[in-house]
């Protein structure tokens, strides 16, 4: 039988709000879910199941969770962040540089942030 522990599907690094979200939207079925996260039907059940009986702390910790991404995060992270989109978009350069260079291909590799 499929377990919950510390808010996750044994296993798993699942965690019952991952399943919350699509559990509310009517549109995925528990099989859908189970698909998506490559989990047992069982353990999606088991993930509501865990959400019904324990409704009341699974949304405050759910309010705690958007609270924070609201927030955004703290500029020191923001700038951790942009010093590595700034060191891979210069590796990527440099390899694209070097590419030409040799008349080799590599795969192309994207430069979304």
């Amino acid at each position: 039988m499929a377990a919950i522990l510390k808010h996750r599907i044994a296993g798993t690094r699942i965690t019952v709000w991952d399943v919350l979200h699509h559990h509310l939207d009517k549109n995925w079925t528990a099989q859908a879910i189970a698909e998506v996260f490559g989990i047992s039907l069982e353990e999606v059940q088991a993930a509501v199941s865990y959400i019904a009986e324990h409704e009341d702390e699974v949304w405050a910790v759910h309010r705690q969770i958007e609270r924070r991404n609201a927030r955004g995060n703290p500029s020191e992270v923001e700038a951790k962040l942009a010093q590595a989109r700034a060191r891979r978009l210069a590796w990527l350069a440099e390899r694209q540089k070097e590419s030409l260079a040799t008349g080799t291909t590599r795969a192309r590799l994207s430069t979304a942030c």
